[in-house]
């Protein structure tokens, strides 16, 4: 079920909803009708995360605290053209639309969180891979590197997010922070992958 809780107020109940991530709780710090901050509480397979959460009617970004420091999720961005009735926030209210999102949000993050803890070897593939475009393209890139911003990232986030999704069959929501949030991981959890980079090479050597 979805609770929204507020801290100088009982937990009240919003809605229910049902979802693959198990039960979430949005603790709001912060509260108007542009905006809600807060924090975002999810449990996955016996484990509790938080990510601090940002909610307006156009955009929902989140981020990663504790346990995966880095990853940045990001909800599509509204177009301004579009009804209020299709927004993530209004009249200071999240919309069913502004949730179905934020579990895509969770669902982004589970995918990361299973592949880094089961695979970490196919996630640095795939960043090898896409980094190899990337070289193609601008030949003094560094590996784990490469700044969101630069032109050249948004062909590198496509490229990531359209093998990850042939790989994987799981579509990122936003493929820039997929890029964002791998880099992060290679920068963050080098322990994983200089493992499985020690066992393939250690396979090789044996065939």
């Amino acid at each position: 079920m979805f609770v929204q809780q507020h801290p100088t107020a009982s937990p009240t109940l919003s809605t229910k909803l049902f979802i693959p991530a198990e039960d979430f709780e949005l603790f709001i710090q912060e509260k108007s009708q542009q905006k809600i901050k807060g924090t975002i509480q999810f449990t996955y397979l016996n484990v509790s995360f938080t990510a601090n959460i940002f909610i307006s009617p156009a955009t929902i970004k989140m981020q990663v605290q504790q346990g995966f420091e880095g990853i940045r999720l990001n909800a599509p961005v509204l177009s301004s053209l579009e009804t209020l009735n299709s927004n993530y926030l209004f009249n200071e209210t999240i919309t069913n639309k502004g949730k179905q999102n934020m579990v895509w949000l969770i669902l982004d993050f589970i995918h990361l969180y299973n592949l880094l803890r089961l695979k970490p070897g196919n996630l640095l593939e795939l960043y090898r891979e896409a980094f190899g475009f990337a070289k193609t393209q601008e030949s003094d890139l560094v590996f784990g590197k490469i700044d969101i911003t630069c032109p050249v990232a948004q062909q590198v986030a496509k490229v990531l997010a359209q093998k990850w999704k042939r790989r994987h069959k799981y579509e990122f929501g936003n493929a820039l922070d997929l890029l964002a949030s791998v880099q992060d991981l290679l920068a963050n959890y080098p322990l994983q992958f200089s493992k499985q980079a020690s066992a393939q090479a250690q396979i090789k050597v044996n065939m």
